[in-house]
């Protein structure tokens, strides 16, 4: 009977590093899915939000003038935009992990009210931006998708004021 190979040690560490790789990959998947596509996400929208950044060109001058600041102006908006955007993401997990507390907990209309109140007090700056009507839909995605509190326009009004 002839061997298989003149090392079978060889072949028994590539089947045994093989077999690591799979069940690794399959455990990271597994337990750290949600991890790894916001990730992958979160670098998405950053290519994406680059790649979208305001380019412009400025004609060369002897110094710093009006046209140089308002792209200095442009490129701390981006930025701003980025790490807003990084914030409201935060938020609005924050959010949906405490209506389905308060919907376990059975919570009346009033005291999710005064806990929404709460936790945006710490956002007041999203006040009157694209960002709060993306908070207000998240909120009332969130309370129709338990169905044990709905909340009125005046009360998603009253959310945003400060406690």
């Amino acid at each position: 009977m002839q061997m298989f190979t003149s090392n079978p040690w060889a072949v028994y560490a590539r089947i045994l590093a093989g077999g690591l790789l799979i069940y690794y990959i399959f455990v990271g998947w597994k337990y750290f899915r949600a991890d790894i596509k916001h990730l992958l996400g979160s670098r998405a929208k950053k290519r994406q939000s680059n790649s979208n950044a305001p380019i412009r060109k400025v004609k060369e001058t002897s110094g710093p003038g009006p046209q140089h600041e308002e792209v200095l102006e442009e490129a701390q908006q981006v930025w701003q935009d980025e790490e807003m955007s990084f914030k409201v993401d935060k938020l609005l997990e924050h959010l949906t992990e405490e209506i389905q507390e308060a919907h376990q907990k059975n919570y009346d209309k009033q005291d999710l009210i005064q806990m929404l109140q709460i936790i945006l007090k710490e956002y007041s700056v999203l006040k009157g931006t694209a960002f709060q009507s993306e908070v207000t839909n998240l909120i009332d995605t969130e309370c129709a998708k338990y169905g044990s509190i709905h909340l009125s326009k005046g009360d998603k009004r009253e959310v945003w004021n400060v406690v």
